[in-house]
């Protein structure tokens, strides 16, 4: 099994010398073993996009509304 997790890790770390551009991070087939055997990128996936830009845009908001409130009462 340990094998299948070294061609994973394998095809995933390509070599890019030379200044290519970096292909996305995706992982390949993932392991149903249990406990579950994962290659280093597949262990960083994790949701990207409009959810994790909303609850970004929501702390910034509340930072300045909070930012606000503290001079208005100071």
């Amino acid at each position: 099994m340990s094998s299948d997790v070294e061609q994973r890790a394998k095809a995933q770390g390509a070599d890019l010398s030379g200044g290519d551009a970096v292909p996305p991070m995706r992982a390949d087939d993932h392991s149903n073993a249990s406990p579950a055997v994962e290659t280093p990128v597949e262990g960083r996936q994790g949701f990207l996009g409009a959810p994790v830009l909303m609850v970004l845009i929501g702390g910034l908001v509340l930072a300045v509304v909070a930012w606000f409130a503290v001079e208005w009462i100071a």
